[in-house]
């Protein structure tokens, strides 16, 4: 079988190498020109239509399996399963097609993703069991349509995404589907051999012309068939012994593209910018950002990848619990090193984490959230001013504040509606004071210091008049502000407002 497989791999190189040209003519010819402009970093227009050559090459090497002799002659074009993967297949591709002609809105696009993957999943392709090497065995039943339709949709979307420079989503692609047409040969599986051969073959005869500086782009419809074929072959190599560790090995190749696809939506959505609005953001993006030229991203992503595939290599190689734990170590040695190279920042995360912690704040879930609600309700609770700012003393240290201060002069009514009487002759004035215990320089060199946050909070009733003002200072050398510091204090002023609102008899 294995003769056939490189039978296969060299029809698949052949034949992208002669079609290529072809197609760049064709692009040309018919107005598939990708010209440079917003966040596209090629200097003059080049032909987008590779897809063409990609698809055609495909084909011609997955008829090589109908040549005398081979193991399962016939075979692979009499499967229903198989049929229903090129009929997928080639409708995506037809969608990008179009796409780089005239393009499609990004809805109408995920909704064509969608339907090509029912496709595959109504035609017998489909996750329907996850088994871990013996440690985990989950059966998804209902839950099968909505896993490979989102299986399908990730890795279409994770080789167009890293369609941006010349030669990465087609070198990717070729590394990785050499590693599982090795794989599938090693398990005896003609088919899924066969096919990943003939798209290894294919990604690198195009590659010839694809690689910096490139003559012609993959294109939507490339990159879609290539991501669709991938995902599909995917799961018909899942071996049943080990089908978690099989469908692990495409996560761990693409684990580049496939983090950056999951974190994109997300990054955007917290940055109040349209989900499916292309940008510069992605990780090949700042490597260039960081002064790399094209081939040397190109390269790095190259190395990621392979190193990544070898350890797929190991891992089906593994069995049973061995396997189960390997994968286990090997996630989190890759978290480790994904944390200490600062690759996370590529995705924002910060601002991702940032985001998350400010939802959990608002809505009242996070610990401090909670325990300063806590201390709201009991400023609110108070039965007279004094007890109020007591309670106010207990909030500012909470919030490590150093000195707090508090001076009531409310006009109509006077101080008597608080219960107050003036500390000013011939005004309505009144102070209230707060040092923290431990603090031990004086207050008026203390005031001096150039590292203190120094907060002027207006005391306004709900008519806008003035009632008050607050001063918090504290020093940020010693006790940085927190995340959340200064919306304490506003949760704090607008607290401080009612009670002194209903104390004065304005409930």
């Amino acid at each position: 079988m294995t003769r056939w497989v490189v039978a296969v791999f060299a029809a698949g190189l052949g034949a992208a190498f002669l079609a290529t040209p072809l197609a760049a003519r064709f692009g040309r010819a018919f107005g598939f020109m990708d010209a440079p402009q917003g966040r596209k970093i090629h200097a003059h227009p080049i032909p987008r239509s590779g897809g063409l050559a990609l698809v055609l090459a495909f084909l011609a090497a997955a008829a090589v399996t109908l040549a005398p002799g081979v193991p399962i002659q016939g075979r692979l074009f009499q499967q229903g399963q198989l049929w229903s993967v090129l009929g997928g297949g080639l409708f995506i591709f037809l969608v990008g097609l179009v796409d780089d002609r005239r393009p499609l809105p990004a809805k109408l696009k995920l909704l064509a993703q969608v339907a090509a993957a029912s496709i595959c999943f109504f035609g017998g392709v489909k996750i329907e069991s996850f088994t871990l090497a013996g440690l985990v065995s989950v059966d998804f039943e209902f839950l099968s349509y909505l896993l490979t339709v989102f299986w399908f949709v990730l890795f279409i979307n994770a080789i167009n995404l890293i369609d941006g420079l010349d030669g990465l989503a087609a070198g990717v692609a070729f590394f990785v589907c050499a590693v599982q047409a090795v794989l599938a040969t090693m398990r005896a599986e003609a088919l899924p051999a066969m096919y990943f051969a003939a798209l290894a073959g294919a990604s690198l005869g195009f590659l010839r012309y694809n690689f910096n500086p490139a003559s012609i782009f993959l294109g939507d419809g490339g990159s879609y068939f290539l991501g669709y074929m991938v995902a599909a072959l995917s799961i018909l190599s899942s071996a049943k012994s080990q089908v978690g560790a099989t469908i692990l090995m495409p996560i761990l190749a693409f684990g580049v593209p496939l983090l950056d696809t999951l974190t994109s939506p997300l990054r955007r959505f917290v940055r109040g910018k349209k989900i499916f609005e292309p940008d510069r953001e992605h990780v090949h993006h700042n490597l260039l950002a960081r002064g790399w030229s094209q081939r040397k991203t190109v390269v790095f992503l190259y190395a990621v990848t392979v190193f990544l595939a070898l350890m797929a290599m190991l891992i089906v190689n593994l069995r049973d619990v061995p396997a189960g734990l390997f994968i286990l170590l090997l996630g989190g040695a890759l978290i480790l090193f994904v944390r200490k190279a600062g690759y996370f920042s590529f995705f924002a995360m910060d601002k991702i984490f940032g985001w998350i912690r400010d939802i959990s704040d608002e809505a009242g879930v996070s610990h401090g959230r909670r325990t300063f609600l806590n201390l709201q309700i009991e400023i609110s609770e108070s039965q007279d001013v004094a007890g109020m700012w007591e309670n106010v003393t207990e909030a500012l240290a909470k919030l490590g504040f150093d000195l707090g201060e508090m001076v009531l002069e409310p006009g109509e009514g006077g101080l008597e509606r608080f219960g107050l009487v003036s500390q000013v002759p011939g005004r309505e004035v009144a102070a209230l004071t707060w040092q923290r215990p431990d603090l031990d320089r004086d207050r008026r060199e203390y005031l001096l210091d150039r590292a203190l946050l120094k907060i002027e909070l207006p005391l306004l009733d709900r008519d806008n008049q003035a009632i008050g003002t607050i001063w918090l200072v504290k020093r940020l050398d010693q006790d940085p502000r927190s995340d959340f510091t200064l919306r304490r204090v506003e949760q704090l002023r607008r607290t401080v407002v009612a009670t002194l609102e209903r104390l004065g008899g304005r409930t």
